[in-house]
């Protein structure tokens, strides 16, 4: 990075400098504190500065945060909002835990698919490179809705050349999320909203890879596989699937009215003739009184309990109106991207087996307190001096590892 107009005065806070570029459109999250970071000595030293138990690319920034957090540094504050519920569905705990529905969607056809859900929080497996949870899927060459360790939500679909395509949101909490993928044949024009707001678009050049199967999931990617089943925790709220394609007005409208019933028009929603498939996860029949192993699910559209669950169980979700996250001040700055290879996120997954250990150790360990901050840090950093040179007010010194 090339500081082009950047203030490197002093701060008695940590403060987060590497937050606009003048040639790249690399994506600013709220809790990236990586790049370029001012930090006070004292305050350095109280945090122990950082870990030494990351290698390669990634979460060596998220780890620091979380220090400033647990010592009550001073952080910004922001809030994003939930939509505040409280009302029925349906949780799944992965490990088989899913929905079976009859599968009338045709891919080459108009259509419109909504899912309202809540992601649980990502817990990285060991032996994978990424987690992905998918909350919808047709099996065969997988046609999905699926929240990723990446924190991003995502669409991904194969054409009939066998070529695989997504359409993947910017990095997002997992909160509760309505998605909506929307299919206009004769434009062969695909599109997917978040929470009433467009997020992306493909123009189609090859027909959807349709594998016709007699039923599609809800909460697993396959379950005619016997690993990477992509099995979902969390809650699915409802799923509706029409065959048109639903104007953007539409898309906000539900977004705007959620819990209201997709049977009839309302304000901007005036499809409710094309539903053909409408499940609100609340009509459930069990064999048993809480005996979750099987049950028969309503489609609210045909009344008719066509739908099979299969250890899912029925919850209040009562969310709060906005969460707060601590995030690092920040002070604006410019710097150019200078030509390198990229490294950590790329192409739908991560470059390197090292930054998915990284992510494992964050997630799995630091972040469930299984780790002891003040052992590892400046403390126990082993390192060899080279060279120190002094001039002015600054010091650069030079080591070995």
């Amino acid at each position: 990075m090339l500081p082009i107009d950047v203030d490197y005065s002093y701060s008695d806070v940590p403060i987060h400098l590497a937050n606009g570029f003048t040639n790249s459109d690399r994506e600013i999250f709220d809790t990236y504190f990586g790049g370029v970071t001012l930090f006070p000595v004292d305050l350095f030293k109280k945090v122990n500065g950082y870990s030494n138990e990351y290698w390669g690319w990634g979460f060596e920034d998220d780890d620091l945060l979380m220090r400033l957090t647990e010592q009550h540094i001073f952080t910004d504050t922001i809030y994003y909002e939930v939509p505040k519920l409280n009302t029925s569905a349906l949780y799944l705990h992965g490990d088989q835990s899913y929905i079976q529905c009859p599968n009338n969607i045709q891919l080459n056809k108009n259509f419109t698919i909504h899912m309202s859900f809540k992601p649980d929080e990502i817990i990285p497996e060991f032996k994978k490179m990424f987690d992905e949870y998918c909350v919808f899927s047709i099996e065969g060459w997988d046609t999905t809705i699926a929240y990723n360790s990446f924190n991003r939500y995502k669409f991904e679909y194969w054409d009939i050349g066998k070529n695989c395509h997504q359409i993947t949101s910017k990095y997002s909490y997992p909160k509760f999320t309505n998605i909506t993928i929307t299919h206009d044949r004769r434009e062969r024009h695909l599109c997917m909203y978040q929470d009433g707001e467009k997020i992306g678009e493909h123009i189609l050049r090859r027909k959807f890879l349709d594998t016709k199967k007699a039923w599609f999931n809800i909460g697993i990617g396959a379950t005619e596989r016997d690993d990477d089943i992509k099995s979902f925790r969390g809650y699915v709220n409802d799923f509706a699937y029409w065959d048109k394609p639903l104007q953007p007005n539409e898309v906000q409208e539900i977004h705007k009215s959620q819990g209201f019933s997709l049977l009839n028009d309302y304000e901007q929603y005036s499809s409710s003739d094309n539903l053909i498939s409408y499940y609100d996860f609340k009509h459930l029949k069990l064999k048993s009184n809480y005996i979750y192993d099987e049950g028969k699910l309503l489609n609210l559209k045909t009344n008719e309990y066509d739908a099979t669950t299969q250890h899912c169980i029925p919850k209040t979700i009562q969310s709060i109106e906005r969460k707060e996250i601590s995030i690092p001040a920040r002070r604006q700055s410019k710097f150019e991207m200078m030509e390198h290879k990229p490294e950590g996120y790329l192409e739908g997954g991560w470059k390197s087996k090292s930054t998915r250990l990284n992510q494992i150790r964050f997630y799995n360990q630091v972040r469930n307190n299984e780790t002891d901050l003040a052992t590892d840090g400046l403390t126990t950093l082993n390192f060899k001096g080279v060279s120190k040179t002094e001039q002015d007010n600054y010091t650069f010194i030079s080591v070995e590892l």
